[in-house]
């Protein structure tokens, strides 16, 4: 037998558990569809096309969900030699589709598939011959051998398999002026590219990585010095080898712009907002309609008019919103749209305060992608005093680092509580780095609260076995609020349990902090069980110490794309996997086909000894074929300085003993345990309903 230390401490293994349990809920699904490629990634607005989706288990009767407004008929389905790996469909867009990027998902009888990306430009589309089906390898790695593009405008779909470059060459005339921008982690691309102008030398004449308003893509405006032959290369920015490797390699003479301001608005409201940069003649205005913003949601996009460029992510709120500078002082609650026009710059902002008042700050910048701004929030008292500050401490694992394009930490956010006889205080908002400029836009919330939370969904989606169990990871952001986090999914059909779903407090033990970010809950179908495609809302529950409940909506990524060479710490932006929380969905979910076993876990017995309690736990296998796998393992959500021994197995089952010390912290925790069972097609991962766990006595 095998199990898991539950004495690790929750902070050291929280970098990892996200992707470990996301795993478990995909491998715990038999026979529900998943898409792995789709071609091809993106089409002219206007023009039908043919959308061929490939993957595992798409059944022939497969529908597609997608906010993309077309129509999809269903043209062929795999070859009955090779059934479920690939589906063919004629989609025929509406002339008037705006351009952008637009989720495409399976839903069949056995569940919905995760969600690709697929993109709708304005230019005509051609494909890199390498990319083509049983193409060679490196057909276009060199100037020597470099791909022909003969039009422009024009958008090339092209694939970069591991540390190879692709290489294209483009014709120009003196003083002519054209745009090279590379779409790929806008539309769901493992790939960070870089591009690169070269001449028939090889000479490097420009070269972009991060672009301004393009996120991890790269953008050239370029200018040719000479008539004559130039050469495009697109590589990936370490090599990588990528699953999702593709990218979109547009070509024309068009309008972009670098950035954005303000950065967000006021749901239900109309937000006008300026886009800039040195490629538009002069700044665009334009409204934003946020009244058809879904309540909860804290995301929306906004594209420049009249222009092939994708959208970018704008902010919402259901504060009042101001636009600095202001004079006077700074009202409670509000939202403060600034920006650091130049290096060194730092905004000041006075409020009005009552001695213990509790306050609490919240910068939003660089979580939006139309910022660079690496902000520290510092608040001072009316003599100068600095009284607290964030963003410029060690996070809680050493990870912090600023970088130019890219880095490990999160917006700032302060909680702040106000001493005694100070009634007047100075907020500041600064770049780490000193920087500024237009693209050093923020948004700084203020409000009086003292603790608060968020909940965001690991999982993009869920199948929820009939008969069987799924099981979700859910993390919080913990703002001033260290109490215990109960998650509920209010009005669940007839025939859904939910189980779990606790969050332990945090506390301080001998000037040491616990970390429980975490949490699971499991949805566990009825036998027959019936439920059409649809969308779940998980919500997070806590008591205040004043004695209020405070109820957040979970957040969800809307999809997830694995990037390959990310580490579990310290990882950066690049590195993290690819998700489109603007797609704002909450958590779609189905019910797929019976599980080949279902687990079960009990608790049978208590003794309570001098150095804490021992606690002893039966589970059973309830299998439709085959034997019980020899190991299973043993999460307990939470829980520090635990000891799991004694694990016997049996025919069909098995037992263990959970052993608390004095320091293990007196609460109720989740317990579940997980074994991976071998199919005829496989191995899936099956998960017990989690059990209440609590610990009563011996801790402090």
């Amino acid at each position: 037998m095998k199990h898991v230390d539950t004495s690790v401490d929750a902070a050291g293994k929280s970098a990892c558990a996200t992707l470990v349990l996301l795993v478990f809920c995909q491998l715990a699904v038999g026979g529900a569809p998943v898409i792995t490629e789709l071609q091809p990634r993106g089409a002219e607005r206007g023009h039908p096309f043919t959308l061929t989706i490939m993957g595992r288990d798409l059944p022939s009767d497969a529908r597609i969900f997608s906010t993309l407004p077309a129509s999809f008929t269903l043209v062929k389905a795999d070859a009955p030699a090779m059934p479920g790996r690939s589906i063919e469909f004629l989609v025929e867009p509406k002339s008037d589709v705006p351009p952008g990027v637009y989720p495409v998902r399976i839903e069949s009888p056995k569940g919905i598939s995760n969600v690709l990306l697929f993109t709708i430009g304005t230019f005509p589309e051609v494909t890199e011959e390498e990319s083509r089906p049983y193409a060679r390898p490196n057909l276009n790695d060199s100037i020597e051998t470099a791909e022909p593009i003969q039009s422009s405008p024009v958008t090339v779909n092209g694939t970069l398999r591991g540390p190879e470059r692709d290489v294209f060459r483009v014709s120009g005339k003196a003083g002519e002026r054209r745009v090279f921008e590379v779409e790929a982690r806008r539309c769901g691309s493992a790939i960070d590219p870089v591009l690169r102008i070269l001449d028939g030398g090889g000479k490097q004449l420009a070269i972009s990585d991060d672009a301004p308003g393009a996120g991890l893509d790269a953008r050239i405006d370029f200018t040719f010095p000479r008539e004559g032959n130039y050469y495009v290369e697109v590589h990936d920015a370490r090599f990588s080898k990528q699953t999702q490797n593709f990218y979109r390699l547009k070509m024309g003479s068009y309008a972009y712009a670098d950035g954005i301001f303000p950065l967000g608005g006021q749901r239900g409201e109309a937000t006008e907002v300026t886009f800039f940069g040195a490629n538009l003649k002069t700044s665009v205005k334009t409204t934003v309609d946020l009244s058809k913003v879904a309540p909860e949601s804290r995301l929306t996009t906004v594209a420049l008019p009249d222009s092939p460029v994708l959208p970018v992510t704008f902010a919402v709120s259901d504060l009042p919103e101001l636009i600095g500078p202001i004079e006077g002082a700074l009202p409670i609650p509000s939202v403060m749209n600034g920006r650091l026009a130049k290096p060194g710059q730092i905004d000041r902002y006075k409020i009005p305060v009552e001695p213990e008042e509790a306050l609490l700050f919240e910068l939003q910048a660089r979580e939006l992608g139309t910022s660079l701004l690496e902000g520290i929030i510092t608040v001072y008292d009316a003599s100068g005093k600095k009284l607290d500050s964030a963003g410029d401490k060690p996070l809680p694992e050493d990870v912090f680092a600023v970088q130019g394009s890219s880095r490990t930490s999160n917006d700032p956010f302060l909680n702040f509580k106000v001493p005694k006889d100070v009634h007047e205080i100075t907020v500041t908002v600064e770049d780490l780095a000193e920087r500024g400029g237009p693209l050093y836009g923020y948004r700084l919330s203020t409000r009086k609260e003292a603790e608060d939370f968020r909940v965001a969904v690991a999982e993009p989606y869920v199948n929820i076995p009939a008969g069987g169990t799924a099981i979700l990871n859910v993390v919080a952001d913990r703002r001033g609020y260290d109490g215990p986090i109960q998650l509920t999914i209010p009005d669940l059909p007839k025939g859904i349990q939910i189980d779990g779903g606790l969050i332990p407090r945090e506390h301080v033990v001998n000037n040491n902090r616990s970390f429980n970010r975490e949490g699971i809950l499991t949805l566990t179908a009825a036998p027959g069980v019936e439920l059409s495609s649809r969308q779940l809302v998980i919500w997070g529950e806590g008591k205040l110490s004043d004695g209020a409940t405070i109820r957040r909506r979970a957040q969800t990524r809307g999809m997830v794309v694995g990037v390959a060479g990310a580490t579990a710490q310290g990882v950066v932006d690049r590195q993290r996997p690819v998700s489109a929380p603007w797609l704002n969905f909450d958590l779609p979910a189905a019910i797929s086909e019976p599980p080949p076993a279902t687990l079960e876990v009990k608790q049978t017995g208590l003794k309570q000894m001098e150095e804490g309690g021992r606690y002893e736990f039966t589970y059973a296998w309830n299998l439709k074929t085959g034997s019980p796998p020899k190991d299973v393992d043993v999460e307990i959500v939470g829980a520090r300085d635990i000891r799991i021994t004694d694990m016997k197995q049996s025919e069909k089952g098995g037992t263990f003993i959970v052993n608390t010390t004095k320091a293990t912290d007196p609460a109720r925790y989740d317990l579940y345990i997980s074994g991976m069972l071998k199919t005829d097609s496989g191995e899936e991962m099956i998960v017990s309903r989690p059990i209440a766990f609590e610990v009563t006595g011996g801790g402090k």
